[in-house]
């Protein structure tokens, strides 16, 4: 009790510097436990939810031939893949053991018609050579959506597409185009077919879209025709094709529909099956196969990446500052206390109970500052590395412990120097000194010997005058 209530003493005389020895302590916590549990989070985001994220394969143009087949020569259309070449693809999976999911998206040019007009393009030509201003995109289903050809959007108004519904005449329409032709959810426009104009199509805007993916190249603003410009595209459920009669497998020129089939995977190994399959049939010249939603995955990590490196060389220089404040605050707490430690040992006390006494003075505000950092961790670990990463969440994991096991380390070394400080004090010069104030030293008697003499010299000196005197 007695060590208990000096060192308590000893930490509320000295409050502000108990008061920063907390904080220190509380800061390593904090950062030390937040910067580990972002680079916990940047590990797995690139093995355990890397290995088990969901792929989505798709065979499309290079940019090249994209734009090659973009232009106003409705040629083009024959080299486009057939349902066919997809399905080839599908059955070679299948032989290998794979049974890939599929989302499919089908598209054709439109030809603006009515008050409704088109975003323009940078050389636009007539539609009777480019087939149309807008591009008509069924969507197999929701799937599709997120490997959509211009990019992902999402609906700022009104509703989404409704893929069950059998019935054709609803549609999305950009932002854009629906701020240029006054249109909002419930309004109706129509467009015309490709090859012959006086086929229109009516539809209801069922809602306003965004896209939220960048503009590929050619799709932007940098489009040279307008049906090229993504902000022309409008999209249709999975029925529309065939409630509008513009499936037909007879048609020619820019009525041909143009299919993108989308085979979905379990996880990057399924899809790296699939492109040996491709190798190995070939594909046909112009296009290439590539993930956009693996794509997307990857380059979300990219802040995560960034923010972890930065965490890590900030961690470091985080446990080298705070471990020089804690060491130069425990150090001064200990200096100029070596009149203490005699005082305490005249009065009985052993050098292993002042030493648990100074141990303690430093593990009172260091440890309730490490739970106060730890807590704190656990707590803000999560919402804060969401809002700082990407929305890539931060979790406080058992690979957490290992700075917490650092910290309590290192408070521990300090409590050991600490106890030590009374170890080792030297204290015999301290009695000396207090030896020679109580009693006198050899050196004040001999001076005293001496003071004492002089006196009795006087006094002879003074009782023989004094004789004389008398005789006189």
């Amino acid at each position: 009790m007695f060590v208990l209530t000096n060192a308590w003493t000893t930490v509320w005389r000295h409050k502000w510097r108990s008061l920063a020895i907390m904080v220190v302590a509380a800061l390593v916590m904090f950062g030390g436990v937040f910067a580990t549990a972002v680079h916990t989070a940047q590990h797995r985001a690139h093995t355990t939810a890397y290995r088990t994220h969901q792929v989505t394969a798709v065979i499309r143009p290079t940019v090249k031939e994209r734009i090659r087949q973009s232009n106003a020569d409705s040629s083009v259309t024959k080299q486009y893949l057939s349902l066919d070449d997809y399905t080839s693809y599908l059955m070679g999976l299948q032989q290998a053991g794979i049974q890939p999911q599929y989302s499919m998206s089908v598209s054709m040019p439109m030809r603006q018609t009515g008050a409704a007009k088109a975003i323009a393009g940078k050389a636009d030509r007539d539609a009777q050579s480019t087939g149309g201003e807008y591009t008509l995109y069924g969507l197999y289903d929701s799937h599709s959506e997120d490997v959509n050809i211009p990019g992902k959007f999402r609906v700022t108004q009104g509703k989404g597409l409704d893929y069950k519904s059998k019935k054709g005449k609803s549609a999305l329409v950009s932002e854009a185009f629906a701020r240029k032709n006054n249109l909002k959810p419930g309004s109706k426009f129509s467009v015309a077919n490709p090859n012959d104009a006086a086929k229109t199509y009516a539809f209801t805007v069922r809602g306003v879209y965004a896209y939220t993916d960048p503009a590929p190249k050619g799709m932007g603003g940098d489009a040279r025709l307008a049906k090229n410009n993504r902000a022309n595209a409008i999209y249709v459920g999975p029925y529309a094709f065939a409630d509008n009669k513009l499936n037909d497998d007879s048609a020619i020129g820019w009525a041909v529909a143009r299919f993108d089939v989308g085979f979905r995977f379990n996880s990057p190994d399924e899809y790296q099956m699939f492109t040996q399959l491709i190798s190995s049939r070939k594909l046909a010249k112009g296009y290439r196969m590539s993930t956009p939603d693996l794509d997307r995955y990857v380059a979300s990590l990219k802040p995560l990446d960034r923010f972890d490196a930065r965490m890590r060389r900030m961690s470091i220089g985080l446990y080298a500052m705070c471990g020089a404040l804690a060491l130069a605050l425990v150090a001064l707490s200990l200096c100029g206390r070596r009149d203490e430690i005699a005082m305490d040992m005249v009065i009985g006390v052993v050098r292993g109970r002042i030493g648990w006494q100074f141990a303690l003075e430093t593990l009172m505000p260091s440890l309730p500052g490490l739970l106060v950092g730890g807590v704190a961790s656990a707590f803000a670990s999560k919402p804060l590395g969401a809002a700082l990463v990407g929305g890539n969440a931060a979790r406080v994991g058992s690979a957490c412990f290992k700075p917490m096991w650092y910290c309590l380390g290192f408070v521990a070394l300090l409590a050991t120097m600490a106890f030590m400080r009374a170890i080792v004090a030297r204290i015999d010069p301290v009695f000396d000194v207090r030896q020679g104030g109580l009693g006198g030293s050899d050196t004040d008697a001999s001076e005293s010997k001496t003071d004492a003499d002089r006196d009795a010299g006087t006094d002879t000196t003074d009782g023989t005058e004094t004789s004389e005197e008398a005789e006189a």
